[in-house]
Parts: structure tokens; C-alpha cells; sequence
């Protein structure tokens, strides 16, 4: 029990209290560990508790737990109080990082130490929090007419993908949270084959639909937490989020399998009146290469899976190769 009071000593919210109240808290609750992953707050469902952080870390996210981080919390915070004092839900996601262990205190226990403490201390608590979530909504509105307006600039036109300049931070960040949560990140590099000579033979527009035709395959075959990137030219790259090896081989082969059942066209004279007649092209294979993040940099990673298309090039194409 002594080790546990010590351990609540060095939280934030609890230095310097008497340690009648920590041995107070450790008698009405005991530690809570979290995996890596694990959601511990979300604003579609009630808090009652505010957590103290004893160990590992946590991440804030908001629009979903799959949105960038917008903040690491480590050792030592607290989450939750703005919901209580304000008795609201959560404004964001709270996602543990690592195996975590945090300590719950009920809001009736919070309440209860509060309401004996003075009473101009809890009224400041409460215009302070309202005055945090005012700001903080404010911040989260600014950062969507941010993106908003910067959106267009990560898009690639031709085939509504991410680009090669979403890409350069994306991985880059999935990298980091993949390391620190001690969590697999696969990529894939995916690149239509003979695509030189499709496009000579068939002009711009028949390789344009071609690329279309790929990105439709692409969007409708990865998992919803999957990322989804032109990377340049015929190539592309897919980024699977806490992905095995074997788990990525699935994904890829699905991709390869559905991109030659995939039907090309273009709309002739007809169908650009309004009329719904295609005229139809020859259709396209992929080759795949797959890499799982065991390097150390963003260059190693793609170096990697570009080995492996490679190989399957070597291979004949219309293969996937890890």
C-alpha cells in the first residue's frame, strides 16, 4: 500500500496532499493497466472517473482514434477532470501508447474532497474549466478551416489519393507511434506493370483511366484504417496501421487478385452526352512489394519494400512478393 501512496505522491494532482487523503484514495480504488491501443477516454461515452497516469503514456486525438496525435501525456498527468467538473463527455480520444497503468478516482470521491476543501476553490475549478473548454473548441474549429483549406494541397486530382506530400509526414508520424507503442507498420508498394507500354499504346487518356481504375481497386479493398497514397507515376503505396507480415501478405493479395478482375474504360462520345455507354480497355496486374517496419527511418522502410517489388518483377509480375 506504501509503494502505491508513494506512487500517488508524485502524480500532479496529488502533490503535496496530506497523506490522509492519499491512503484515503488507495483504499476506495486500485490501478487499472491498459494495453497498447487501448481507448481509455472517447466522447461517445459518460466518464466517471479522473485517471492518473502512474506509469507509460497516453495520446489525445480528436475526430477519432485514428486522427494524428495532437498531444503525448506521460508520467505523472491526470485526464478526465475537464468532463467531471464540467460534467460533460470527453472532447477527445485518450489512447494509451504502451502497457499503462492509471489510477481511477470516481467523481463522488472527487466531489467529496472538493466540497470539503473551500468552496471559492471549487468555483475557480469550474470557471477555469469552462474557460479551457471554450479555448479548446476554438482550437479544434481553427484546425479544421486549417485543413480544409490545406487539403486540396495533399490530394492527388487525377486519382482522389493522398500524395506524395501527405505521404512524407503521414509515414513519418505512423513511424514514430508504430516504434513507440512497440506495434507493426506494413507498407505496401504497388505499381501496375508494363505501364510505359499501356500508356503509349492506349495514349494519356487510356492511362489515365488505368490509374483511376487502379485507385478505385485500391480504395475499396484496404481495411477503413488504412492509408491509401499515389506515390509517383504508376506506383503507389498502401500503409497498414498495427499490420503483421501475414496479416499484410492478405490485404496485398487481395489487392492483386481484384486489380485483374477490374474492368477499364473510358466513356465514349455517348456517355459524355449523358448517355451511360464505355468503350472498354485492356485491363491491368499489379506487382506488390511488402515491407514491415523493422528499420529505422522512413528511407529504409520504402528502400525495403521497394526490394521486394522488385523481386517480384523479377518474378514475372502480377505477383506479391515480402
Amino acid at each position: 500500500m506504501s509503494t502505491l501512496i508513494d506512487e500517488l505522491a508524485q502524480t500532479n494532482l496529488l502533490r503535496d496532499v496530506p497523506e490522509t487523503v492519499l491512503t484515503f484514495l488507495s483504499e476506495h480504488a486500485a490501478p487499472r493497466e491498459l494495453v497498447a491501443g487501448e481507448i481509455l477516454l472517447c466522447p461517445e461515452q459518460e466518464n466517471q472517473y479522473v485517471y492518473l497516469l502512474l506509469s507509460g503514456s497516453l495520446s489525445v486525438h480528436f475526430d477519432s482514434p485514428e486522427s494524428p496525435p495532437i498531444r503525448e501525456l506521460l508520467q505523472g498527468v491526470s485526464v478526465g477532470e475537464v468532463s467531471i467538473i464540467d460534467d460533460s463527455n470527453p472532447s477527445a480520444y485518450i489512447i494509451a501508447n504502451q502497457t499503462s497503468r492509471v489510477f481511477p478516482i470516481h467523481r463522488d470521491l472527487i466531489d467529496l474532497l472538493v466540497s470539503e476543501a473551500n468552496p471559492f476553490a471549487r468555483n475557480l475549478l469550474r470557471m477555469l474549466t469552462h474557460w479551457l473548454k471554450a479555448n479548446t473548441q476554438r482550437i479544434v474549429r481553427d484546425r479544421v478551416q486549417i485543413w480544409e483549406l490545406t487539403d486540396q494541397a495533399q490530394i492527388d486530382p487525377l486519382t482522389g489519393l493522398y500524395n506524395r506530400r501527405w505521404l512524407d509526414r503521414a509515414l513519418a508520424r505512423l513511424l514514430i507511434q508504430a516504434r513507440k507503442g512497440d506495434l507493426p507498420l506494413c507498407i505496401l508498394m504497388v505499381d501496375v506493370d508494363h505501364f510505359k507500354r499501356y500508356n503509349d499504346e492506349q495514349g494519356h487518356l487510356g492511362g489515365d483511366q488505368a490509374l483511376m481504375a487502379m485507385s478505385d481497386v485500391l480504395k475499396t479493398t484496404v481495411r477503413p484504417y488504412d492509408f491509401v497514397t499515389r506515390y509517383g507515376g504508376e506506383e503507389f503505396l498502401v500503409l497498414l496501421p498495427n499490420t503483421r507480415a501475414n496479416d499484410g501478405l492478405i490485404v496485398a493479395e487481395r489487392i492483386r487478385q481484384a486489380t485483374e478482375k477490374k474492368v477499364v474504360a473510358y466513356p465514349d462520345s455517348k456517355a459524355l452526352a449523358g448517355m451511360t455507354a464505355t468503350t472498354p480497355l485492356p485491363g491491368i496486374t499489379v506487382s506488390i512489394g511488402l515491407a514491415v517496419s523493422q528499420c529505422d527511418s522512413v528511407a529504409e522502410l520504402i528502400a525495403a519494400a521497394d526490394a521486394q517489388l522488385y523481386r517480384a518483377k523479377a518474378d514475372g509480375r502480377n505477383c506479391v512478393r515480402h
